[in-house]
Parts: structure tokens; sequence; C-alpha cells
């Protein structure tokens, strides 16, 4: 049996599981259970894999991180500046579906994984009438949260990509913004027939923007801490004692209802991501998978689109298919069709991570918005499409 096909069949459990209502932690631990039967691996290696996923220092550093980010979305839950960051965007914006679509494009610049459990909060206050369906709203959490990451300079895929190709990252930006436009594009295509009601409030002292600037401290100074360089989890504790003291109010009070309320389920899914990561990887899957394409010879755009596209979706890491099919491909270009052949198998590699059950962020917005995962596969399909399409066109267009 080939690797490819063992790989699919862990991935028809997972679903399956999914559909049975099965929490995702279960169905991911469950996955790598099937993969390791598959694979043929012995029982040393079943805990000798898991253990590597918790030694993993990046591991260590996701769930801490994820951690610092329940608290401070709580804690600025608990203290209403969640609301009353909303209401005075939509005094200032007005427009809801800009201000709703924004909310998780400006925790898109946070490169850190789970982000989108960010701006879940934010994006369930914005819509305080409850118009939108849960499905909706994940949808719309997730795709905007991940604007920015076909460029983004401080996004681990970025760098790599860059450092495998010896492209300038000014150069990369300008080959891969179109995609990003594109996704902007197509999200707002997909929300375009929602109806939704803005209810301008004025504020008294007429100030609405330092208000607004003071209330969203607790997640600027946070991405400004790490775009220079802070550790995540530090920068993101920061953003909690900010918040706390723009409250002024019961800490220990605020503190202890968070603690009491924390949600342990996203952190059991945060353990099934980490340990399913590690069996895909130590198993040797997916070199296998890509070996296979290059040995039987297939033409090199369905190379550049299949590989890195599968290697995505099984992995749910947007860094993974850079780093496991860019050596492969790369060999296989010339100079003409260099940059197209970089971005289409970026876009491909990328949309299979976004459709991915492992990509965490969709995990987490799903569980959020307690959403129904067929229904914001079915949202998400035509906006992937649209993308992976636009790359092709750019690709031919350019000399692929």
């Amino acid at each position: 049996m080939s690797a490819l096909l063992k790989i699919v069949i862990a991935f028809i459990v997972i679903v399956f599981l999914l559909l049975r209502k099965v929490k995702l932690g279960y169905c991911l631990l469950l996955g790598s259970l099937a993969l390791g039967i598959l694979f043929d691996i012995q029982f040393a290696d079943y805990l000798r894999f898991t253990l590597l996923a918790f030694k993993d220092p990046a591991n260590q550093r996701l769930i801490v991180t994820l951690v610092t980010i329940l608290i401070l979305a709580n804690v600025m839950g608990e203290t209403k500046q969640l609301e009353r960051i909303v209401s005075l965007a939509r005094n200032v914006i007005r427009n809801p579906k800009v201000i709703i679509t924004a909310m998780p494009a400006l925790i898109g610049f946070l490169p850190i994984p789970g982000g989108a459990l960010f701006s879940a909060p934010l994006v369930e206050k914005t819509d305080v009438e409850s118009e939108i369906d849960p499905s909706m709203r994940s949808f719309i959490n997730y795709w905007f949260r991940h604007v920015w990451e076909y460029f983004f300079p401080l996004y681990p895929e970025v760098v790599l990509a860059t450092a495998l190709t010896g492209i300038e990252m000014s150069r990369f930006i300008f080959i891969q913004i179109p995609l990003s436009v594109t996704a902007i594009i197509v999200g707002f295509l997909a929300i375009s027939r929602l109806k939704l009601n803005v209810k301008v409030e004025e504020d008294p002292d007429g100030s609405e923007w330092k208000i607004l600037v003071l209330y969203v401290l607790p997640i600027l100074v946070p991405i400004v801490l790490i775009l220079i360089g802070v550790t995540s989890w530090i920068s993101i504790l920061i953003g909690v004692i900010i918040s706390l003291l723009i409250n002024k109010k019961d800490t220990i009070g605020i503190i202890a209802k968070v603690l009491r309320k924390f949600p342990w389920d996203v952190i059991l899914n945060v353990v099934g991501v980490v340990v399913f990561k590690s069996f895909v990887e130590n198993t040797g899957g997916i070199p296998q998978m890509v070996q296979f394409f290059t040995q039987h010879n297939f033409p090199l755009i369905l190379i550049t689109t299949i590989a890195p596209f599968l290697v995505g979706l099984f992995s749910g890491m947007g860094i993974v298919p850079i780093g496991i099919t860019f050596p492969l491909i790369l060999p296989l270009t010339n100079k003409s069709n260099f940059h197209p052949t970089v971005m289409l198998a970026f876009a491909c590699g990328f949309m299979g991570v976004m459709l991915s059950p492992a990509h965490l962020c969709l995990v987490v917005s799903n569980q959020y918005f307690d959403a129904d995962i067929r229904e914001v596969y079915r949202l998400l399909i035509i906006p992937v499409l649209s993308i992976i399409l636009v790359a092709l066109i750019l690709y031919f267009l350019k000399g692929g």
C-alpha cells in the first residue's frame, strides 16, 4: 500500500469521526493511531512519536501561547472591553462588513499558530444581533485571519520560501501580493449577500478614535512586540496586564472567573494536532508521497499543484509543504518559469493547509462558534478554488 493511500485512509478515519460528533482532539489522536497501524510501527514508537511531539520546543511554545491567548480573550470579554471595541468601531467605520472582516485581518498580522482564536471573540461581538449563522462566522474569522499569509515577511513559510528559492523578500512580496488581493476580494464576495445592521451610538466625549485605540492596546501592543521579536506568549501576557490595567476593577475576581471558565477542550485539540503532526512527520509518509510523484515522471504543472496541496492538506502547517516540496520542485524549473512556479506551488500548498482538518486555526474557529464543519467547508471551497485558479492564470501568463 502506498504512503499516499495510508495517509488518505487516516484522514478518512478523522473525517468519519468528526461527522459522528467526536471531539476533534480525540479524532486526531485516533487518526495518529490509524497512521501507526497502517505504517506498521512498533508499540515503542507510538510512545516515542508522542513524546517527540511534546519535547519539540515549537510545540511547547504553541501550547503556552494559546493558553495566554485564551486568557487575554477571556479577560477582555469579562471586562466588556471587546464589546466596547466593537461599539466604537461601529461608530468610526460604520460599515458592518468592513468591521467584521477587519477584526480577524488585524489579528492576521500576528504570525502565531491558532491566531484565529484571538480574533473569534471580536467577530462574535461584532455580530451582536446574531444575524450570521455559526458556520459563516467561523468562515469569516478563519478566511480573513489568513489573507496576509501569502506574502507577510514575518510568517515562517514566507521566510522559508525566500531562503529556499533565493528570491529577495521585496521581489517575493511583489510576486505574492496578487494572491492576497484575490483572497480579500473572494472573501468579500462570499459575504456579499449578508445583511447586517449598523447601530451607531454617539460617544459622550466625542473622541471615539482615542478611546478605540486605548481599548485596542491589549491587542496592538502584542502585535508590535511580536513583530520586533519578543516571544509570542510573553507579548500576549503583557497584553493581559494592559487589559487589566485599563479595566481598573477587581483584578483578582476577573482572573478567578477566567480560570474557572478556561476552555480545556481547546488545549485537547492542540494536543491532538501536535501528536498527529508528529506521527505524519515521523512515519515518513509525506516524503514517500512526494517521491512517488517525482519517480513516476509527472508533468511539472501536476507536481507543482498536487504535491504541495496534498502535503498542506495532510500536515495542516503552512511551513511543511514549503519545506518538503520546494527542494523537489525547484530543480525541475528553468529561468523562465522559476518565479511563476514558486508562486503556484506556494498557493497550492497553502490552500491545502486552509482545507486541512488538522489546521489549528480551523479547529479553534469551528469550536469557538460551534460551527458545522461540513458547512464551513462548503463556504471555503469556492474561495480556495479561486486562489488556485488565479495562481494558475498568473502562472501561464508569466511564462509557466
